[in-house]
């Protein structure tokens, strides 16, 4: 049995996700939930700083003039998509972590370095800072679409994979379908996404590391038929 691939995460990386999915034989139904836009321009919190953290591409694509900014300084990321995002976007010095800021704090202490500026979004997944001061700076947020031009498709989905990017996101995928209408196969990036999707899916699956290349591997096989 084959299995559309419902993606659900933001704009403009649904579209990206949605390409790479095709490319691997998938079928994708695009609903995305939010959409991310950057923030108003902000003044930067009080320096100085020895490091930049990096943990989505959207921190890289709209807080590329805070990257200018700091030319010199090394810039963490937590995997090679926000590492190859904050190169494009004028980074020099990059430093790569396993996928989450868990994995990514450690080489930041390792390195020496104290006091971090985090070019981020307006929610953030909390994480341990293993006693380095690191300072949010919100250079973008995801704001929901209107969805109730996708209520009927969400209420007569085919058997699907649902593909939940984020805890934020399966919040909103649990209020928006009944839960009479979850006989589909969820697919989290996380297993605190899958928690927050809520119960009664006909299979919960959590991605064997949070990035969207992991993802969409193993959503080949549930597509393909797998369970």
């Amino acid at each position: 049995m084959k299995r559309p691939l419902v993606l659900l995460r933001p704009q403009p990386g649904n579209d990206a996700s949605a390409e790479r999915a095709r490319a691997l034989g998938m079928d994708v139904i695009q609903i995305p939930l939010f959409e991310i836009v950057p923030t108003p321009a902000t003044a930067l919190p009080d320096g100085p700083f020895d490091a930049l953290l990096v943990t989505s591409i959207n921190g890289a694509r709209h807080g590329d003039a805070v990257l200018r900014q700091f030319p010199h300084l090394p810039v963490f990321t937590v995997g090679d998509a926000s590492a190859q995002a904050v190169r494009d976007a004028g980074g020099q010095i990059v430093i790569t972590g396993q996928g989450d800021a868990a994995s990514t704090i450690p080489l930041i202490r390792e390195a020496g370095h104290g006091r971090v500026l985090h070019l981020c979004g307006e929610h953030v997944r909390p994480f341990d800072a293993m006693g380095i001061d690191v300072v949010r700076h919100v250079v973008y947020c995801s704001e929901a679409r209107d969805m109730r031009p996708f209520a009927k498709l969400l209420a007569t989905l085919p058997p699907s994979v649902m593909a939940v990017h984020s805890p934020r996101a399966g919040r909103r995928l649990n209020a928006l379908m009944p839960p009479s209408c979850r006989n589909h196969l969820l697919l989290a990036i996380s297993e605190a996404a899958a928690k927050d999707s809520g119960a009664g899916w006909r299979r919960v699956h959590v991605s064997p590391a949070p990035d969207d290349t992991a993802l969409l591997r193993l959503a080949t096989s549930l597509c393909m038929g797998a369970s």
